[in-house]
């Protein structure tokens, strides 16, 4: 391998890395959804007894059943708010279920609060996900982009201005030895070391 293609293939594998990388980081960040759902499970789990509170003292009139899931829901508190709402429904849900119907109808209220903050909760957390995987995702990417843009910027010049002269170098001499005696390096390069070089060639093959 010439020294051009070392200098090519070392810009490639790092433009190649610095892609791997990005997707590596784009799919760290898609993976923070799934966490946010396993963080959300309590919140499913609330909403759960509280459709069962609602069940067993609108329809089923199961007490038991209603005391199961209050203390369920007790126990699994995440949220602001959630706390005041349950205290409300424990001190209220006996005389509801005695068959005080504006209590009733009060405790229902309520068990839909219960429900309403656990369910802004899953959606502002779906929000919150959603948010933070397209900044993560654009944080990433625009320094893969910025790399790519400046590896392909510099590869660009060195070929202008190092590669091609070397590779034109190479074919005065390629020529000469195949014959071609008139064959001569350009009397012009943009680097002034080639350029030296360039001439020096030049007065060489002139004297042969």
């Amino acid at each position: 391998m010439n020294f051009t293609d070392r200098v090519y293939s070392s810009f490639i594998l790092i433009l190649i890395c610095s892609t791997i990388i990005t997707i590596a980081g784009i799919s760290g960040f898609q993976r923070l959804e799934p966490f946010i759902n396993t963080l959300n499970s309590s919140n499913t789990r609330s909403l759960y007894y509280a459709e069962e509170m609602l069940s067993s003292i609108s329809v089923k009139k199961d007490l038991k059943r209603f005391e199961v899931n209050l203390n369920n829901a007790q126990n699994n508190i995440t949220e602001p708010g959630e706390k005041e709402s349950l205290d409300k429904i424990a001190h209220n849900y006996k005389s509801a279920f005695a068959g005080n119907k504006k209590v009733e109808e009060e405790t229902i209220n309520e068990i839909s609060v219960f429900s309403k903050i656990n369910r802004n909760a899953i959606e502002q957390a779906g929000l919150k996900a959603n948010k933070m995987e397209t900044v993560g995702i654009w944080i990433i990417i625009f320094p893969s982009v910025f790399i790519w843009i400046i590896g392909l910027t510099i590869l660009k010049r060195l070929k202008r201005t190092f590669f091609m002269p070397l590779q034109e170098l190479n074919n005065v001499i390629a020529d000469y030895n195949k014959g071609n005696r008139m064959r001569r390096c350009p009397t012009y390069t943009a680097l002034k070391d080639l350029q030296k070089l360039y001439d020096g060639i030049n007065r060489i093959l002139d004297n042969k």
